[in-house]
């Protein structure tokens, strides 16, 4: 069913379109090349193959599917956001985040001159590729990847150009002192800095997580969009993301993109703060993604 839900909703956004000389849905990647939706199969497949993983992070919390088209050009994607954000406010169908379905519906005003803010310097990072992907930490020293590297990465992508993960279901960050415990792990909260948070990720109950890109952030926006009418990660509910599986370093500062609802201003703001930044983003918070892998041969190697 979840499958079906985020298919649906990948469409409806505009994200999977036909592809060229194909028969499959998919997305055109940055490099010009085809990259077809993984199938229902497939992804079953993929959830045997790591069963392990999956039996220890769902009692955590991961239930939801997420399927993030890393391939899909960020330039693209960040259209499709203005679009569906005029295409529902058009229709009167889009509302504040819930943290339950059984909360009355709040309508939202989307501001008609621009729907989606975004900082030119992030801008610029995405144009010129020089946004890294997956660092180990926040420096030069960063060990991380390239865009391209990223979606070659079978760690990253079990399918070509597509992560398949799990993420958590709850609308809204757990606020301070309010995440629970399951099965071990503390539930990330709001209020702290990407360098506390990518410290946090690095201990044992969050193995095999990462952090959220652009894109993870894009994909899940627009599903939620899609399947309920309501917008995601309002900073007027202290639920500002920041995106700590990217990294830019610029002559005064080094990074990480943030991504938000701006509730007064109608209008969704990608921006990027200070890594160590955490005074001024009190309102920001982070969540992860459980990446599957591709299956692991006899020699331990992905394949």
């Amino acid at each position: 069913k979840q499958y079906a839900s985020t298919i649906n909703a990948l469409a409806g956004a505009g994200i999977l379109s036909p592809l060229p000389r194909s028969t499959h849905l998919g997305v055109i990647g940055v490099d010009s090349k085809n990259y077809p939706v993984p199938t229902l199969e497939q992804v079953l497949d993929l959830f045997i193959k790591n069963k392990s993983l999956v039996d220890e992070k769902y009692p955590q919390g991961f239930d939801s599917l997420q399927l993030t088209p890393l391939a899909a050009p960020l330039t693209v994607l960040f259209d499709l956001l203005k679009a569906s954000l005029i295409r529902h406010a058009a229709a009167g169908k889009i509302y504040q985040s819930r943290r339950t379905a059984s909360e009355p519906l709040t309508p939202l005003r989307v501001n008609q001159e621009k729907q989606v803010w975004t900082w030119d310097v992030l801008l610029q990072a995405v144009v010129s590729a020089e946004l890294v992907y997956f660092p180990l930490e926040y420096s030069p020293d960063h060990h991380g990847l390239t865009k391209i590297q990223a979606i070659k990465n079978k760690r990253i992508c079990a399918f070509p150009g597509w992560s398949v993960g799990l993420v958590e279901s709850f609308p809204i960050l757990p606020s301070q002192g309010q995440g629970q415990i399951l099965s071990g792990r503390q539930q990330l909260e709001i209020g702290s800095s990407p360098n506390e948070y990518l410290h946090t990720l690095q201990s044992g109950h969050y193995h095999g997580e990462t952090g959220k890109t652009l894109e993870d952030f894009v994909t899940g926006f627009l599903t939620r969009l899609e399947n309920t009418n309501e917008v995601s990660h309002d900073v007027f509910d202290n639920n500002g993301l920041w995106c700590l599986a990217h990294y830019h370093k610029i002559s005064y500062a080094h990074l990480v993109p943030t991504a938000n609802w701006f509730r007064s201003l109608g209008r969704l703001r990608l921006g990027m703060h200070r890594t160590n930044n955490k005074k001024c983003t009190k309102s920001f918070g982070a969540s992860t993604v459980v990446r599957l892998v591709a299956w692991r041969s006899q020699e331990n190697k992905i394949i």
